[in-house]
């Protein structure tokens, strides 16, 4: 049987052929393309020739591919469809490729030889990937002494089959936690669709009635919003507080579904992290994820969040005193979002279901794609003959809409299922570059419950924002005009990758934009403006508690990662509310947005001692939008700015001076404080 991840697709953009793509085709794949790797190294490392960069980085990058197209096909199916088939491949896999990673970033020959390169003659952008490739190089290790370098390696390996434990326990944690409901009158405040939807999951999971709430991967859940049952919205926040501590880590009076205590698994993982960061002359693992990002150091991430804080906690407390008038039993974590949702400018839900505006496909076509089309000239097109790996997923080709030039592909799924990661992301199934001559394919993912079968899929606008979100990191990928794999798209600092994504979030409510997607899904009827208007008007609101539910999360965040190698094990029970505690982030009611057991993000998901990079982003998106709004809004010569000066250079340019080129300087943190209401 031919493997077809062997030889390139043969499909539009290289869309890989999910059709014939087998999970035993991995393992030949995957050793087949880390000897071409190493058969790579060995061209480079035994050239006699004085080292250019097309004899170095070019024969690396253009032999990579071979591995970045088996990676890439390989972890978009772990994070969207986990089968247990895959689950095996992944542990199997994932110390082995780990291993020949150290093989290749510390093999010291391959590094004389590139740092013998000459940096004269090399334009600008030659310059900033040789110099990158340098970092990458001394941050692998390639300058350690043996014993160091072998005790790396067993670091590095450990941490890859812990990120992998901990990321697929997790996923089945989430499982466990579904609430199930059998008497249908607890879920009143939930739509019709949406109780259809319950019924079905719990159909779907075996059992023979009633209807199972399934958890978002975030503590406070969406359904909280919306359900009036106040002891059913405890259960369900206790399900959500639960989950990753173990049978005996019920955080609640009611019994725990959780098996696995995922907590020694996080304290393991930062403690080598800590041991790493020492081994290549870090302070800490903080110490060297900063040295390398847009804030430069944790005193200047530290520095940030004090300016957030403070006045944060201010008025999340002025919100929870507000309400508490709302009813007489103390506000508890599970109320706030439910009061909060009938008390916000009115609540709009109170007057209609918005939801019923909110169709789906109307948000991608007249929403999403309404607006790269009016801000780059892009046009998205859905291509019925090409398959992703699930009947469910769908693809779309984007063109340049004057010439028809074809940009890329975008595979899109929506749908929640057992075996998909939680939450919401981007993916690249293959990176832009001139090198190859390769077009964009470029995944997004949701977690929307599918409908019943002829019934529309209707959303909250939380769920658009997310949309717009996604897209916009899905826009990164798309437009991406680089020369080298290595550097396109999003391949930019971890604090800097959200900006261009929390941009695009300024077309949900825009008045260009949201009457195009906001119509009835039966009647065609437009969203009433005074409603849209309470939309923006709310959109402002609760901001105390969304900014002190994050930074409770980056607090947890850094406090596992500002620890050094020498520091005493820490208490797990009380880690949490202690790293709060001290950021001065303990407010009554409000929990943080993950906690140390289902925190993916930071110990399976690449965001370690980086969790800040959201606010961080936010800074420089806050004073975009300004830009945007001063120089022409929804226009083409807006998007095409934005566009050349931060989409389309990837990492082969310092992704900060093309946001002070946007902005004419550095971004000013007083848009960001104004709109989160942070001023005094």
């Amino acid at each position: 049987m031919t493997n077809p991840l062997l030889t390139p697709s043969t499909l539009p953009c290289e869309l890989p052929d999910f059709a014939a793509i087998q999970p035993q085709h991995f393992p030949e794949a995957f050793e087949a393309a880390m000897a071409a790797d190493l058969a790579a190294v060995k061209t480079v490392v035994e050239c006699q020739e004085p080292p250019t960069l097309a004899d170095t980085l070019e024969v690396l990058e253009r032999e990579g591919l071979f591995l970045d197209r088996v990676e890439s096909v390989f972890f978009t199916l772990t994070s969207s469809h986990l089968t247990d088939d895959m689950q095996e491949l992944y542990e199997q896999m994932a110390p082995r490729l780990s291993q020949h990673r150290a093989d290749v970033t510390m093999n010291r020959d391959l590094y004389d030889r590139v740092v013998a390169v000459s940096p004269d003659g090399l334009s600008p952008t030659e310059q900033r990937v040789l110099a990158e490739y340098t970092r990458w190089f001394e941050r692998s290790g390639v300058l350690l002494e043996e014993a160091d370098q072998t005790r790396l390696r067993e670091i590095n390996d450990r941490l890859s089959a812990l990120s992998i434990r901990y990321s697929t326990q997790l996923v089945r944690e989430n499982e466990r936690a579904s609430v199930h409901v059998t008497d249908r009158a607890r879920l009143k405040g939930l739509s019709e669709a949406a109780i259809n939807a319950a019924k079905r999951a719990a159909e779907d999971a075996g059992h023979s009635d009633g209807h199972l709430l399934s958890l978002a991967a975030f503590t406070t859940q969406p359904v909280l919003r919306e359900l009036h049952d106040r002891a059913l919205r405890q259960e369900i926040h206790q399900a959500a507080m639960d989950r990753g501590r173990g049978p005996d880590g019920a955080t609640g009076p009611l019994p725990t579904r959780s098996t696995v205590d995922l907590r020694p698994i996080a304290a393991e993982v930062a403690e080598l992290r800590a041991e790493q960061a020492h081994l290549l002359g870090y302070t800490s693992h903080d110490d060297l994820v900063m040295s390398q990002a847009a804030a430069g150091s944790p005193s200047n991430v530290q520095d940030m969040l004090a300016q957030v804080a403070e006045p944060a906690v201010r008025n999340a407390v002025a919100e929870r005193e507000a309400l508490q008038e709302l009813q007489d039993e103390p506000l508890a974590a599970w109320d706030w979002p439910f009061l909060a949702e009938r008390t916000a400018s009115d609540s709009p839900e109170t007057t209609l279901d918005v939801r019923d505006y909110l169709e789906l496909y109307a948000v991608v076509e007249d929403g999403l794609f309404h607006t790269a089309r009016e801000l780059f000239g892009l046009e998205f097109t859905k291509r019925r003959d090409l398959k992703g790996y699930l009947p469910e997923v769908e693809v779309y080709e984007c063109q340049r809409a004057e010439t028809g030039e074809t940009l890329g592909l975008m595979v899109a799924d929506w749908w929640t299922r057992p075996t998909k990661s939680g939450g919401a992301w981007m993916g690249t199934l293959v990176h832009q570059n001139h090198l190859g001559a390769q077009k964009p394919v470029i995944t997004v993912n949701t977690n929307f419950v599918s409908p019943q079968p002829g019934q529309p899929k209707l959303l909250t606008v939380a769920e658009v924002t997310t949309l717009f979100h996604e897209f916009g990191h899905v826009l990164h990928g798309l437009l991406s005009d680089v020369h080298f794999p290595s550097f396109a798209g999003t391949k930019v600092a971890r604090d800097v990758v959200e900006f261009p994504s929390q941009v695009y979030e300024m077309w949900v409510l825009h008045p260009d934009v949201l009457p195009r997607y906001a119509r009835h899904h039966r009647t065609g009827e437009q969203l009433p403006e005074e409603i849209a208007d309470r939309l923006r008007e709310a959109d402002t609101q609760g901001q105390g508690f969304a900014t002190v539910e994050y930074l409770a999360a980056t607090a947890i965040d850094l406090a596992w990662h500002e620890r050094t190698h020498t520091d005493p094990a820490p208490d797990l029970e009380t880690f949490d509310q202690d790293a709060m505690t001290t950021a001065g982030l303990d407010v009554d009611g409000v929990d943080p947005r993950y906690t140390s057991a289902t925190f993916k993000h930071i110990f399976a998901g690449g965001y370690a001692a980086g969790y800040y990079s959201y606010l961080w982003s936010e800074i420089i998106d806050a004073a975009a939008v300004e830009w945007f709004n001063t120089n022409g809004g929804l226009s083409r010569s807006t998007g095409d700015r934005f566009a050349s000066t931060i989409l389309s250079r990837g990492n082969e340019a310092d992704p900060m001076d093309g946001v002070r080129e946007l902005l004419g300087g550095d971004p000013d943190m007083q848009p960001l404080l104004q709109r989160r209401g942070l001023l005094s």
